[in-house]
């Protein structure tokens, strides 16, 4: 009994107060079964400089259609706000929806998306170290959602002993229904192949000068096709030392090279937190004329990728393939990190890398520390030679992983691995991309 309050009336307030809770019930939880769901218009909440135009034109509501219950109408909303959180451009992604049409069967929601921009201007000082290419240093700036338009810009520029680049890319850019991404990349690289021995053979160095393309067509929700017509200038080659059994010229590409690059994706991976879930599936195929030699060169790439989450660990694997015609990949041991890159090359290969990631540290304010074991394997061969046993390399080693609270769309990665056929011969890389 409270003190002070007669029980009569006590009573009364008692009643009073529970018909007025229910009857109010709908300015809670408005109460949608056995109705049909319909959604009449979408607004925006947005703190920050995100465009509405961009949201509209990413999203593409599904306005008009029928939900037949709730649990599908939410459903449909998680896809738009996964949509948006993988993205990496928001602090914060909400959306909720109240009624403001009631027919007999059909109801119109009013679907509310909020939005907080998260931090994506980011001037980025290079100064790091690989055991390919020595010391790194140089400048870059990554700016997601540039203007608030959802579009990419990304400008990279380094200097090492064995190799200096300038890239531009655009991304995302809107042409209608379809994306546009262009690319400039002014190249200074010195090549090196490695003998059997893990000697090297060949030691040359070139420039190039290149701009890319890319037309970028959804099929369905998650699959895309992308052609990409590209024009370079490779010139300038110095030879170093080549005691293979080819000359020169065989190294070399001359004149302007024009290419037909086209490449298949399927993506429905999804990030939560920072580990992601979900499928990745790509095949990637190039043809370029070769005006030197009057030949066709192609190479066709494949890559599969999965990606396992748990709240513990988790599991991400990929599976990877290439094939070269006419030519051969430089650089093969890209894929495998242990093994230095230029003692792999040739015309095929085969990779399988397992990562085990988990949040060692989470700070809700701070962000995630992750620790990655892995451990990668593969082979490369040349043509006409026979695979053996001896061929299948192992590599083993660490990754850790920071991913900063504040921006969303950066990542910082230090990948330690060791040749586990040659435990003397390790590599380390640190840098701004994520392995796979």
């Amino acid at each position: 009994m409270i003190s002070g309050v007669p029980s009569g009336k006590f009573s009364a307030l008692l009643v009073i107060t529970i018909l007025l809770i229910f009857w109010n019930v709908p300015l809670f939880g408005e109460d949608l079964s056995g109705k049909l769901i319909r959604i009449d218009h979408v607004v925006y909440n947005i703190d920050g400089n995100t465009r509405v135009n961009a949201l509209v034109k990413d999203l593409n509501w599904e306005y008009g259609r029928v939900f037949s219950s709730v649990y599908q109408l939410d459903s449909y909303l998680q896809k738009q706000r996964q949509t948006l959180i993988n993205k990496k451009v928001f602090q914060t992604v909400l959306t909720s929806y109240h009624i403001i049409k009631s027919e007999e069967l059909i109801m119109d929601v009013e679907v509310t998306v909020t939005l907080e921009d998260s931090w994506t201007f980011l001037p980025i000082p290079v100064y790091t170290f690989d055991d390919n290419l020595g010391l790194v240093m140089g400048l870059g700036l990554d700016y997601k959602n540039v203007a608030g338009t959802l579009t990419n810009f990304k400008l990279t520029s380094y200097y090492s002993d064995l190799k200096s680049e300038i890239i531009a890319d655009w991304t995302k850019l809107r042409a209608g229904s379809l994306f546009l991404d262009l690319r400039f990349n002014q190249l200074w690289e010195t090549i090196k192949t490695a003998d059997s021995n893990g000697n090297v053979d060949l030691e040359y160095s070139y420039i190039q000068t290149e701009f890319r393309i890319s037309i970028n067509f959804p099929i369905i929700p998650s699959l895309q096709y992308s052609a990409r017509p590209i024009l370079r200038w490779p010139y300038a080659y110095n030879f170093i030392y080549n005691s293979t059994d080819f000359e020169n010229s065989q190294f070399t590409l001359t004149g302007t090279v024009p290419a037909y690059n086209h490449f298949l994706q399927w993506d429905s991976v999804n990030w939560i937190g920072s580990l992601r879930q979900g499928i990745n599936a790509s095949i990637e195929n190039q043809i370029e004329y070769d005006y030197q030699k009057g030949r066709f060169v192609s190479w066709v790439d494949s890559k599969f990728k999965t990606y396992l989450y748990t709240p513990v660990i988790s599991y991400n694997a990929r599976i990877s393939s290439f094939y070269y015609y006419n030519d051969f990949k430089r650089n093969a041991g890209d894929r495998l990190r242990g093994i230095l890159d230029y003692k792999l090359d040739g015309d095929r290969g085969l990779y399988l890398n397992q990562s085990f990631p988990f949040n060692a540290v989470s700070i809700e304010k701070i962000g995630d520390l992750q620790i990655s074991p892995f451990i990668d394997m593969g082979f490369v061969k040349r043509r006409n030679e026979q695979l053996v046993k001896n061929d299948i390399q192992y590599t083993a080693g660490i990754a850790i992983i920071l991913f900063p609270a504040i921006l969303s769309s950066f990542s910082l990665t230090m990948d330690a691995g060791i040749n586990l056929r040659e435990p003397g011969e390790t590599e380390i890389g640190i840098n701004s991309l994520l392995y796979f």
